[in-house]
């Protein structure tokens, strides 16, 4: 059987990877989950730490830029924008039937002071928690 691939995506693959981070932790033998960054590559750890904090074996993450053809290919694509900054930079060569936007806010643009960045990351990471959850069924879906 074929395994599904689902791309999330972002501008610096921050959320991109908390979302693929939370995703795997659904246990999809089926799917094939990545993430990737549209504009510039991982810079900050944050992402990961916040994540350490709640989820104690954070699986090792590639970072990766965004690949028009490889995305293009996946069965989903998840693109994590923040709609009040970043909408109009998502890629425009993305197929439209497979794209799912989600409006997550960039602690990178909301705030200057780490300590607030970081108090943005785990809100952030709590919204994509639950979105994933609600793609829960579209995955499993897929392939029962």
């Amino acid at each position: 059987m074929t395994k599904h691939t689902v791309y999330f995506l972002s501008p610096q693959q921050h959320r991109g990877l908390m979302a693929e981070i939370w995703a795997n932790r659904l246990n999809l033998p089926d799917w094939d989950i990545r993430s990737a960054a549209w504009s510039q590559p991982l810079q900050s750890e944050t992402p990961y730490e916040i994540m350490k904090e709640i989820v104690l074996d954070v699986p090792d993450v590639e970072p990766r830029f965004y690949d028009s053809k490889e995305v293009s290919e996946a069965d989903l694509i998840v693109a994590l924008h923040d709609g009040d900054f970043e909408s109009a930079d998502i890629p425009s060569d993305l197929p439209a039937q497979k794209l799912v936007r989600w409006n997550i806010r960039n602690p990178e643009l909301r705030a200057s002071d780490e300590s607030e960045q970081w108090a943005i990351y785990q809100e952030v990471c709590d919204e994509i928690a639950m979105n994933i959850k609600g793609l829960e069924p579209y995955f499993r879906s897929n392939y029962m």
